[in-house]
């Protein structure tokens, strides 16, 4: 009976879980390993949540794990750093841990920047999300998108003159 129960509001509200932690990290498996402690902690205490209340503590627990993910991100890349200054996505820290709060509404404008970016122009879009999320340098960028570093670095110009005049005064307030 526990386990209808539970496959019920999994196919209910798996996708949701699911697309909250890939919002918020970018990352596709890690998003699903988010989700699946979501849902086994979910399991877990199944008994003790009020059935109305079923959503809105998944998306507690989901946004919870998100926090424990890039605290967990953050101590691993301090560790290979080595010291002095570490980096989380995009997001340099110069001497010490960044509030996990802080770098959360970071992420959230990260993520609200590149959705709409995607909207307007995909090619855009690609080249932003290589360089800030993944890292990549122009060399290996313009190798996976299969152009020159030129029309790279026009691409990424472009995008990130049109987030400049899109999102100016939301990075200024940060």
């Amino acid at each position: 009976m526990k386990n209808q129960i539970f496959e019920k509001y999994y196919l209910k509200y798996s996708n949701l879980v699911l697309r909250i932690a890939m919002d918020r990290i970018g990352n596709y498996e890690d998003a699903q390993e988010i989700c699946q402690h979501v849902f086994i902690a979910f399991y877990q205490s199944m008994d003790d949540v009020s059935e109305d209340l079923v959503k809105a503590w998944l998306i507690r627990c989901t946004k919870n794990a998100i926090v424990d993910y890039y605290r967990r991100v953050s101590r691993e890349k301090e560790f290979v750093a080595n010291a002095g200054e570490s980096e989380i996505g995009s997001i340099a820290i110069d001497g010490g841990v960044e509030p996990a709060e802080v770098r959360l509404d970071s992420l959230d404008l990260m993520g609200k920047v590149l959705r709409e970016v995607k909207k307007v122009n995909r090619q855009w879009f690609e080249v932003l999300f290589l360089n800030c999320v993944e890292g990549l340098s122009y060399t290996e960028m313009a190798k996976r998108l299969c152009v020159s570093e030129t029309v790279l670095r026009a691409r990424l110009y472009r995008a990130r003159m049109y987030v400049r005049e899109k999102f100016g005064d939301d990075y200024q307030k940060r």
